[in-house]
């Protein structure tokens, strides 16, 4: 014992060898001892056990308890009939106990229980080497980030399959819309080249033919595909009866006085001009069944126009669905990144709250203190402490802030 009571109710500490005193908890003398080897302390006369919850005083305790006021040491509490020597009783009622030995979770119970408000301190300066300490927060938040990104990205792919499959209908109808388009233009074009003719078989007939009698031979060149030797087998016959008609107005121009001559060629005239009479009809029906079938162009336009108009519809609609999905992922993809991103920021913010927080490896753990429900703290030396959290994680602890926040009349 450090402390016992002096004859007029004071405590005190020995002075000397063999000074007298009374043990302030059993009431019994206690004699001064004051070696050069151990510890200046107070030992009953007779060796009897005291407070049963006392561990031999060593010199860490000593240091330890001198750290508080004189009043607070050794205080001695009693309960319900029963009584303790705390090693310091701070001023807020918080009893810190300092514990160099092993001790039982029996033990570690009972005066937690008793103590109720406390604390340990715990002399670690032998084993702290087995104490293994690491600061994991930087590769926390790295795994953290990387495993929110990884839900922002699924989150964000969320339903693409179904807004995919939509939007290649939408392509799917759109190119069919243009393939139509592109096929009525082009049946559009072709009637409305006849159109020109005056809408009419009979007059697209009469006015090709004349064109091809005249001295101009142009025809529009959309025409020439469909009026070619192909498609009009009396085409070449009239145009070989237009040359030899041409070819005779020649030779009547050339022919002056030879009258025999001139009538031959005059005959041949009007035999030629009655081939390309009798010729006419026949081409005169070619030309008007290539214009008819132009002309009747209008049903299958009709149609396009209906298929157009149809599938048009159908891509409205489809863009209507389209839309309306994409809101609602949108929705649904907003609501939830909020939540993730709410999450994220809750785990990465406790994870900056705890950097200073070490992940504790105990090698040898004393499997006892794993039972206290009171703070603990290990003495580490070199002035630190190491701040046993209920998470396993340890942060570390100066001394002088340690007694800055017990005993703060002091710091």
């Amino acid at each position: 014992m450090q402390h016992a009571i002096d004859i007029s109710g004071k405590k005190i500490t020995p002075a000397y060898s063999g000074e007298k005193a009374v043990c302030g908890f059993c009431k019994k003398e206690v004699r001064g001892k004051c070696g050069e080897i151990y510890i200046w302390h107070w030992q009953h006369v007779h060796n009897q056990d005291c407070d049963l919850w006392k561990e031999g005083e060593t010199e860490w305790h000593r240091d330890w308890k001198n750290k508080f006021p004189f009043d607070w040491q050794e205080t001695i509490i009693e309960k319900n009939g029963e009584k303790h020597i705390a090693d310091i009783f701070t001023q807020n009622g918080i009893v810190i106990e300092f514990q160099n030995s092993t001790i039982s979770s029996v033990t570690i119970a009972e005066r937690e229980k008793f103590y109720e408000k406390m604390i340990w301190v715990i002399n670690a300066q032998t084993f702290k080497d087995n104490l293994i300490t690491e600061n994991l927060s930087t590769e926390q938040l790295a795994e953290t980030e990387l495993r929110y990104a990884k839900q922002r990205s699924l989150l964000s792919k969320h339903n693409s399959v179904g807004l995919q499959n939509i939007k290649k209908k939408q392509n799917s109808l759109t190119s069919e819309i243009q393939s139509r388009e592109d096929a009525l233009e082009e049946l559009e074009s072709m009637t409305d080249l006849f159109k020109s003719y005056n809408k009419n078989a009979e007059t697209f007939a009469e006015q090709i033919i004349i064109i091809w009698q005249s001295e101009n031979l142009f025809v529009d060149s959309s025409l020439i595909e469909i009026l070619s030797d192909d498609t009009i087998s009396t085409k070449k016959t009239f145009f070989r009866l237009l040359g030899d008609l041409k070819r005779n107005k020649h030779f009547l121009g050339a022919a002056i006085k030879n009258n025999i001559k001139i009538e031959e060629l005059y005959k041949e005239r009007n035999e030629i001009l009655n081939e390309l009479e009798n010729l006419k009809p026949a081409l005169r029906k070619e030309l008007k069944s290539i214009a008819s079938q132009y002309l009747n162009l209008e049903v299958e336009i009709a149609q396009f126009k209906r298929e157009i108009s149809f599938l048009k519809s159908e891509n409205a609609e489809n863009d209507r669905e389209y839309q309306d999905l994409k809101t609602s992922i949108d929705n649904y993809i907003n609501t939830n990144l909020k939540k993730i991103e709410a999450d994220f920021d809750e785990e990465k913010n406790k994870i900056i709250k705890d950097k200073d927080k070490l992940t504790l490896s105990w090698k040898r753990e004393r499997k006892s203190w794993g039972s206290a429900g009171a703070p603990i703290f290990f003495d580490i030396g070199d002035g630190n402490l190491l701040y046993k959290h209920p998470d396993n994680k340890v942060s570390i602890v100066k001394v002088c802030d340690f007694m800055s926040k017990y005993n703060p009349d002091e710091s």
